[in-house]
């Protein structure tokens, strides 16, 4: 049997997200604040459109940032 010993290291297929903030405008997160908001909130952005993927300062589609 063999060990994966990478597991939790593997780079994200983005590294910020831009989603739209309670009161306005754009809220900034990382990869780990992203997928720790609620699975409903997330998705919701998805659906909507709303949520902008970055990788190394470029913008990368939600389907690209999703490949982890």
């Amino acid at each position: 049997m063999t060990v994966d010993t990478n597991i939790g290291t593997a780079r994200k297929a983005y590294d910020r997200v831009e989603v739209p903030a309670p009161g306005g405008g754009t809220r900034s997160l990382t990869p780990n604040q992203f997928e720790t908001l609620p699975l409903r909130e997330r998705v919701s952005f998805l659906i909507e459109g709303t949520a902008q993927f970055f990788l190394d300062g470029r913008p990368i589609s939600p389907s690209e940032a999703m490949r982890t």
